[in-house]
């Protein structure tokens, strides 16, 4: 069988490691210059608030020039979210199924790792701060809706592949929703200072029960009375 030596066309430089190495080391700096620019916008935001910070002030406290921050993030909004939302990111990405799981029970037990997740993330009282802000800012609100948008829609993709006797865009819609209202009056409560142990166990026993009555409705005959 004809084989291709990939060294015998690659310039010498990389078969050298040169470029490469050299691409290695601008990723590291890039990845430098996003952490400073991400530190000093969170210590900025937190003693001064969201609407008192502005992108030169970040930007001066991290040493680079306001081009250099939007770089990284095309918006303060954005920058404010960088890297603080994994929990969304991560909804559409189903894990492995365990034993004798079905597509549904990974869903409804994926949905309800993420916001838990979320929730006792709420116990760093920076990550509290944040969400303290995010209710008190119409702007950083509508940006969070911007962001849950983005993965309702990746939700769909994956329902629809996995579960292809739901109604994708329905179930996706209302476990999001049903998702963010536990979520929501969770981090309310937290954020002036209410102790939410008791909330936090009663969102852990309630929210797979109200998952999967979602997943009833939008099945075929959920949806024949709707």
């Amino acid at each position: 069988m004809f084989q291709v030596s990939y060294s015998s066309w690659l310039p010498h430089s990389i078969d050298g490691g040169g470029v490469l190495a050299e691409i290695s080391r601008r990723d590291r700096k890039r990845e430098r210059t996003r952490e400073q620019i991400v530190t000093a916008a969170r210590a900025l935001f937190l003693a001064q608030g969201f609407e008192n910070t502005t992108v030169l002030q970040i930007a001066r406290t991290a040493d680079v020039a306001v081009q250099t921050v939007f770089n990284h993030a095309p918006s303060k909004e954005a920058l404010f979210f960088l890297g603080r939302v994994p929990y969304a990111l991560e909804m559409p990405q189903l894990p492995p199924a365990e034993v004798e799981e079905d597509p549904a029970d990974v869903l409804v037990r994926h949905l309800t790792e993420r916001t838990l997740g979320y929730l006792h993330s709420l116990e760093d009282p920076d990550n509290l701060a944040m969400a303290g802000q995010i209710d008190s800012s119409p702007v950083l609100a509508s940006y969070e809706r911007t962001i849950l948008a983005e993965t309702e829609q990746g939700l769909t993709a994956t329902i629809a592949e996995q579960l292809p006797d739901v109604d994708a865009p329905w179930a996706a819609a209302l476990l999001l929703a049903t998702t963010r209202t536990h979520a929501h009056a969770h981090r309310r409560a937290l954020v002036p200072g209410v102790p939410a142990c008791e909330a936090l166990s009663r969102v852990q026993q309630e929210l797979p029960g109200h998952l999967r009555a979602v997943l009833a409705v939008c099945t075929p005959a959920g949806l024949a009375v709707r």
